[in-house]
């Protein structure tokens, strides 16, 4: 192995020690909430720091040479920086799902306060109409309010998940001008009925331009070879 290379993979040895951002979230309690976190963490310092040293080390060994070394850690950051930017699936997942259920959580909560619920009363029935993972997030707050906690705390706490976040301002709010709740609601619930409806679309045009991606790629040697060399070789013909 020539020196460079050498110099390459102790460069890329030196960025897998880097330590990564932490990720923010709720931190598990238990024995087995710790061991599931230690999981996480390990699959995915190997998913941030591995995939970009085996690239680092693909690109120094395929170039080789200083040349090698130097495209191998730029390579190798590159990929650690892309990767530190895509979302993790269940992430994805928990936010998609909650954006489904935001609409119909807020319908029902207005639709209980309508009819002479308590606030914690139509979060529970809200909670058990629609599920997880809207249900854990209501039934936290629910309980923190029936414990006494101070709203504004359980409502900045809501409000962290973005699906949820107009509905938990607007209780907020209410809760310090006096204005009804159940007023505020349903206008609450058109606009996340339309973000949502604005997320799908956007959604499927990603989708539609990601299907005609591999077709073109398919296409294009074809187009090459019946359309570009026939015309190349002519005029090489020609002049020969």
């Amino acid at each position: 192995m020539s020196p460079a290379v050498s110099a390459a993979l102790a460069a890329l040895v030196v960025l897998w020690g880097v330590p990564t951002a932490p990720r923010s979230g709720r931190r598990p309690v238990g024995r087995s909430g710790e061991s599931r976190q230690s999981g996480g963490r390990l699959s995915g310092r190997f998913a941030s720091l591995g995939v970009p040293v085996l690239v680092g080390v693909a690109i120094a060994l395929l170039v080789g040479g200083a040349a090698g070394a130097v495209a191998g850690i730029v390579g190798a950051g590159l990929a650690r920086v892309v990767l530190g930017r895509l979302e993790p699936a269940d992430r994805r997942r928990h936010r998609e799902a909650l954006e489904r259920q935001a609409p119909l959580v807020v319908d029902l909560v207005a639709a209980c306060l309508a009819s002479g619920a308590s606030l914690e009363r139509s979060l529970d029935v809200a909670s058990a109409a629609v599920g997880a993972p809207a249900a854990d997030l209501l039934s936290r707050a629910t309980a923190s309010l029936r414990l006494g906690a101070d709203p504004r705390v359980v409502w900045a706490d809501l409000a962290r998940h973005d699906p949820l976040a107009p509905m938990a301002r607007a209780v907020a709010r209410s809760q310090q001008t006096g204005a009804p709740v159940s007023a505020l609601l349903p206008r609450v619930a058109d606009q996340a009925r339309a973000a949502h409806r604005a997320r799908a679309e956007a959604r499927i045009r990603t989708a539609a331009v990601r299907l005609t991606a591999p077709l073109g790629i398919a296409f294009l040697p074809a187009f090459v070879l019946l359309g570009v060399v026939p015309i190349v070789a002519s005029w090489l013909g020609r002049l020969l």
